[in-house]
């Protein structure tokens, strides 16, 4: 009898491409423009190997949005019977290959440690494509791929709780709509974008930028790295406002003092806090150039 469906976020095939797009980003920031990340996504995302036929069909379901629930069932059916088509053993060698390049060129714990906000919505579509492949056995299986079916069919009808799923990177949009040649062409676009857009940051904001984004999920080291570095910041402000002789200045950096402070209680980091650092930044480099 075959087993509950489990999720094995290690072969989901839609959270990898997700993973080495959070990576490249993660890349750009540190001025990699040809990483590791980029080589992986270009070797096996392509849209001749099955790997990258695999990823479309997982895109088919966010290619779509606010469908009736009868159009949502036909679009899952007809979805999955496309991935009953692929070739199963040329998927589990590609796969293979790609989990064992990313074991080798990163840390697998701080890999998968990035937050994706469909994480959900790409869990029930493994589930379904491994049922399909497959086949179910027992009622807690049955049961279980009934939930993973219904959560996919509420995101695509826009009826899925608590939050809208969102995409996590606009350098993700841009390499997933297009074909191989014009996608990588825009990736490097995108680089030079976003070098001219942020070139007026320096190494702390680009740092801070980087842990934000690459430790989304991982809360505690987050949080560690933001409240020391938000109290070192703070710190260093007190002491160059005191330099300060106009009044409603020093009034105004007291504000961001006190809002860099209450950081170090935050139980969990938003992105205001971001932004209240980025600012603080800002603000001590040009008391310094003053």
């Amino acid at each position: 009898m075959k087993p509950s469906i489990k999720h094995n976020k290690l072969r989901n095939t839609g959270l990898l491409f997700e993973l080495l797009a959070r990576q490249i980003t993660s890349d750009v920031l540190e001025n990699k423009k040809d990483g590791v990340a980029v080589k992986l996504m270009r070797e096996f995302f392509n849209s001749k190997k099955e790997l990258g036929k695999e990823l479309m069909l997982y895109r088919a379901f966010f290619n779509v949005q606010n469908l009736s629930e009868q159009k949502a069932f036909q679009l899952l059916r007809l979805v999955t019977e496309q991935r009953k088509n692929l070739d199963q053993n040329e998927l589990n060698t590609q796969k293979y290959l790609l989990i064992k390049e990313i074991k080798n060129n990163f840390d697998l714990k701080e890999f998968f440690a990035a937050r994706i906000p469909s994480y959900k919505i790409y869990a029930s579509i493994y589930k379904n494509f491994d049922a399909a492949i497959n086949g179910i056995n027992d009622t807690t299986t049955i049961e279980e791929l009934a939930n993973s079916q219904f959560t996919i069919v509420e995101h695509l009808s826009g009826k899925m709780s608590n939050k809208v799923i969102k995409e996590s990177t606009e350098l993700a949009k841009v390499i997933r709509s297009q074909e191989d040649d014009i996608r990588f062409l825009a990736y490097k676009i995108l680089i030079e974008r976003f070098n001219e857009k942020y070139k007026g940051l320096d190494e702390v904001q680009k740092k801070l930028l980087q842990e934000y984004i690459y430790n989304i999920s991982n809360t505690s080291k987050l949080k560690t790295y933001t409240q020391t570095e938000s109290h070192r910041l703070a710190k260093e402000l007190l002491g160059l406002s005191k330099k300060v002789k106009d009044k409603v200045v020093r009034i105004k950096l007291s504000e961001v003092i006190a809002q860099l402070e209450r950081i170090k209680t935050a139980q969990i980091i938003k992105e205001n806090h971001m932004t209240a650092m980025l600012i603080g930044y800002e603000i001590v480099k040009e008391l310094k150039e003053l």
